[in-house]
């Protein structure tokens, strides 16, 4: 049975869609999920679309725990799935007003551009604490990064690894 944490799983189309997907092959019907979110709010409403995938997609074999702890849930975890967003919606609007206001028009300012900078240098400390947690409690682990700056992301967390 395969173990998929999932951290910022009240990032609810995308956590939803993404154990729909894993699900999908046979040989994963069998995953544990644990749904990890800091915001209990959203992380129940996680909890509640977990619980109808399960029951209606027929994926009696699945099985799922929610906590606002990621070390809890990290012990014994094959992969681990990372899907932040640090700072919510009025740090979006930050990334895109700021640069605008000195001339810098961008559509979204989550990849590249100084938007997408900001995004790192406010997200980087975060990802370093998961990448940490992992290497200490389950170092076999697959951390799949889905959190922009994607790249800038990988960098900063290979860069602040020991050794």
């Amino acid at each position: 049975m395969p173990k998929v944490v999932i951290i910022g799983a009240g990032s609810l189309v995308f956590s939803s869609r993404l154990q729909a997907d894993i699900l999908s092959f046979e040989n994963l019907r069998d995953t544990h999920f644990s749904l990890v979110d800091i915001n209990e709010e959203r992380l129940g409403y996680a909890q509640r679309i977990t619980e109808r995938l399960l029951k209606t997609g027929d994926y009696s074999e699945a099985t799922f725990e929610a906590t606002t702890d990621r070390r809890q849930v990290l012990e014994g975890a094959d992969y681990v799935i990372s899907s932040l967003l640090v700072g919510g919606y009025p740090a979006i609007e930050a990334e895109i007003d700021i640069p605008k206001k000195y001339g810098v028009d961008q559509c979204i300012g989550d990849t590249l551009t100084p938007g997408g900078i900001m995004r790192c240098l406010r997200t980087l400390p975060h990802q370093i604490g998961i990448a940490q947690d992992i290497m200490e409690l389950c170092p076999k682990a697959i951390l799949l990064n889905y959190t922009n700056p994607m790249s800038m992301l990988c960098w900063g967390m290979y860069r602040a690894a020991p050794g």
